[in-house]
């Protein structure tokens, strides 16, 4: 007599349980690539700036792109330009002038960067600015005058000797009352506009040089202004802080 084969008994219903596990993390992840495209979707106008300027120095610019607006490539290309130009004329001027050997100028992503010297700006323990330093801020003015930077920072530094004085008690106000005293100056005799000027102290706290040996405080006791450009899709009064109301 055949045996008979026992039928297997039917699979449960409904999907297995390591299925709704699995389609539970796809749809986590899912989520987690959303957000990070829709965090990140502020920065593609920048990304693709970057991304054509260099094709175009490689020679493959396309001749029709719309990706982004040519207004910002020609403001992007007109910053740069006018930042060589800034570096080019001072270094110029540095050729005629000995005080200005003492000017240090350095072309950046955001605009162009000077460091002054703390030796030829201000006597020691003092907030005002000397002859030779008014002379050579006159110049710096007339350079930047000329040129469409947004803003002008300008910061104050000194070395960590200690400075206790009724107008001056720490380093603190001293750096930030030298800062202060170039941006009345260059205020009143550049046609720089006021609104973008500004001053900043940051006393010892920034050094760029060791202050344990009289060279590296020497190199640390300095005053650096900063010309830089606001980014060409914010508006001027943006950039400045603040928004005109009509």
């Amino acid at each position: 007599m055949p045996i008979r084969k026992k039928c297997p008994e039917p699979p449960p219903e409904g999907a297995p349980a390591w299925m709704v596990t699995y389609g539970d993390m796809m749809t986590l992840l899912l989520t987690f690539f959303v957000l990070i495209v829709s965090f990140s979707s502020t920065e593609v106008v920048k990304f693709r700036a970057a991304m054509d300027s260099v094709r175009e120095g490689m020679g493959i610019w396309p001749e029709n792109n719309s990706a982004i607006p040519n207004v910002y490539l020609r403001n992007l290309q007109d910053q740069a330009t006018e930042s060589e130009e800034v570096v080019e004329e001072i270094e110029e001027m540095q050729k005629d002038n000995s005080a200005l050997e003492f000017i240090e100028v350095y072309n950046t992503p955001q605009g162009v960067r000077l460091i002054l010297s703390d030796s030829l700006l201000f006597n020691s323990g003092s907030a005002e600015l000397t002859e030779v330093f008014q002379n050579l801020l006159e110049r710096i003015g007339a350079v930047v005058a000329r040129r469409s930077f947004n803003l002008v920072r300008v910061e104050g530094h000194t070395d960590n000797v200690p400075i206790n004085t009724p107008r001056f008690p720490s380093n603190w106000e001293l750096s930030a009352s030298r800062a202060v005293q170039v941006v009345k100056f260059l205020a009143d005799n550049s046609d720089i506009p006021p609104q973008d000027l500004s001053g900043v102290g940051y006393g010892q706290y920034r050094p760029r040089s060791d202050n344990d040996t009289a060279t590296g405080r020497a190199r640390n006791r300095r005053v650096e202004i900063f010309l830089e450009f606001a980014d060409p899709l914010i508006s001027p009064e943006a950039a400045r802080g603040y928004i005109i109301n009509e």
